[in-house]
């Protein structure tokens, strides 16, 4: 993912698995996650976020376009080819002479 830094997206990761900061921080380095990915600081699915967002599986990753707007959200690790389409998608959407960016 670090040669899509300057792209027009954001990638976002939010674990409500009940880890804390120092917890998920292992587990991204490990894994080699390069993404901001963030705790919800209760137990599991029980924390501010989860009940707010209605969240229900870890991690529940987010795509956000270059005008703020959820183009994608996942429950679960999608997987490197599903990310990797749908990044592909948005990015040709947004770089490709003021195409209409995906829904």
């Amino acid at each position: 993912m670090n040669d899509l830094k300057d792209k027009p997206f954001a990638l976002i990761g939010v674990h409500i698995g009940g880890l804390n900061a120092k917890q998920l921080k292992k587990v991204m380095d490990s894994e080699k996650i390069t993404w901001r990915s963030f705790v919800d600081a209760r137990s599991a699915g029980a924390g501010p976020l989860a009940t707010r967002w209605n969240l229900s599986a870890t991690p529940t990753t987010y795509v956000i376009d270059h005008k703020g707007v959820i183009r994608y959200k996942w429950a679960g690790a999608p997987g490197g080819k599903v990310m990797d389409a749908a990044l592909d998608k948005l990015i040709k959407a947004v770089e490709g002479n003021g195409k209409k960016t995906p829904r």
